[in-house]
Order: C-alpha cells, then sequence, then structure tokens
C-alpha cells in the first residue's frame, strides 16, 4: 500500500512538472521579438500589403546583385561593383531597410 501512495505522489509530482514546463516554454515563445516578428503581421510595416516595397540601394552603375541569403529575419544581398570591392547589405525585408553594410577590400 506503501508503494502505491508513493507511486501516485511521484506521478503527480511528474505531471505538475511537465505543465510547468509547458508553461515556461509558451511563455518564452510568445514573448521572443524575434519570433512573433517571423508569424504574425508586422505592425511596422511601412507599405500597405496590396503594393510591393521599393528599396533603392547606394550602388554606383553597373553594380550587379549577385548571391542573396536569408540571415534570420534578415536578407544578406552580395553587390559586385564594376571598380571596386564587393559590398554586403543586410536587408530588413518587413519595411525594406538596409540595416548594415559591408565593403570589403580597400
Amino acid at each position: 500500500m506503501q508503494i502505491l501512495k508513493a507511486l501516485i505522489v511521484i506521478m503527480g509530482v511528474l505531471i505538475l512538472a511537465g505543465f510547468t514546463f509547458l508553461g515556461v516554454e509558451l511563455y518564452k515563445r510568445m514573448s521572443d521579438p524575434n519570433r512573433a516578428s517571423l508569424t504574425g503581421p508586422s505592425s511596422t510595416a511601412a507599405v500597405p500589403a496590396e503594393r510591393p516595397a521599393e528599396v533603392t540601394l547606394d550602388v554606383p552603375a553597373g553594380a550587379r546583385i549577385g548571391e542573396m541569403l536569408a540571415v534570420g529575419n534578415r536578407v544578406l544581398f552580395k553587390v559586385t561593383l564594376p571598380q571596386g570591392p564587393d559590398r554586403l547589405y543586410l536587408i530588413d525585408p518587413r519595411n525594406g531597410a538596409v540595416t548594415a553594410t559591408v565593403t570589403a577590400g580597400k
């Protein structure tokens, strides 16, 4: 009889620990700003949904956009310049803002 009581107490503690873990994980995922921006509509959108955004990069004539890579919730563009080093642009696709520019070489 004591073994049965001990098993019931142990299982109750495990159930409470499981619910606590689920509650903590749910709270962390709901309060993560990066995850929230990927799943729901953005309140900071600069343009309406029916119109595509226009982004102008500060590149000289003859430059070519090479590779594109998604990095988290940003997009990385490699731009090859006609006479000069390559540039990397990090763009936030939600509002079209250039968040960083990296110039390689001299």
